[in-house]
C-alpha cells in the first residue's frame, strides 16, 4: 500500500479476489482488518421506503413508495429461478421489475443486464424494465406500472 501510495482496489487483485472473498467475507473487511479505513464505495447510499425497504438508491426509493401508496404489496431484491445470485429489484406476482439506472454508464453494469436480459428472456419470465428516463424529468410509473394495479392477486 505504501508502495503506491494508496489503498488497492478489488480490480488490482481480481486473480485472488475469490480467495480473499473466502478469507475475510468482502474486500472492505480485508482492508479494515489491515487497520486501514476502506475506499468509499460508489454508489452505496442507503435510503428507507416509506414500507420500511432497503433501497440502494433514491430512484428505488421512488418506485418502492410509489407501490407502497397504492397498496401495491411487493418484494425486494428477489431471486431469479436461475441459481447465480441475480436478484430483481423487486417482484410483484408474476412480474419482475428491474430499474436499469446505471445504463450507459459503467461497462461492467452493462455488461451484466446484458446478462440478465438473457437470462429472462430463457426463462420466459413477465419484465418491466425501468431506467432513470421514467423517473426523471417527470414520473411516467403510472404508465409503466399500471398494469401492476389491474392485477387482482400480486403475491
Amino acid at each position: 500500500m505504501k508502495e503506491y501510495g494508496r489503498l488497492p482496489v478489488k480490480r488490482e487483485f481480481s486473480q485472488g479476489y475469490k480467495r480473499i472473498l473466502h478469507v475475510f467475507g468482502s474486500w472492505n473487511n480485508l482492508i479494515k482488518s489491515a487497520g486501514f479505513e476502506p475506499n468509499p464505495v460508489l454508489f452505496s447510499r442507503k435510503y428507507i421506503a416509506n414500507d420500511g425497504h432497503g433501497c440502494d438508491s433514491l430512484s428505488e426509493k421512488i418506485i418502492d413508495d410509489w407501490m407502497f401508496a397504492r397498496k401495491i404489496p411487493h418484494l425486494i431484491k428477489e431471486k431469479y429461478p436461475w441459481n447465480n445470485g441475480m436478484t430483481a429489484d423487486f417482484k410483484v406476482g408474476e412480474y419482475w421489475i428491474e430499474l436499469f439506472g446505471l445504463v450507459g454508464q459503467l461497462k461492467s453494469y452493462d455488461c451484466l443486464m446484458k446478462i440478465k436480459l438473457q437470462k429472462i428472456k430463457e426463462h420466459n419470465l413477465n419484465l418491466i424494465s425501468l431506467f432513470l428516463s421514467d423517473l426523471f424529468p417527470h414520473n411516467h410509473l403510472q404508465d409503466k406500472l399500471d398494469i401492476l394495479r389491474k392485477r387482482s392477486t400480486y403475491l
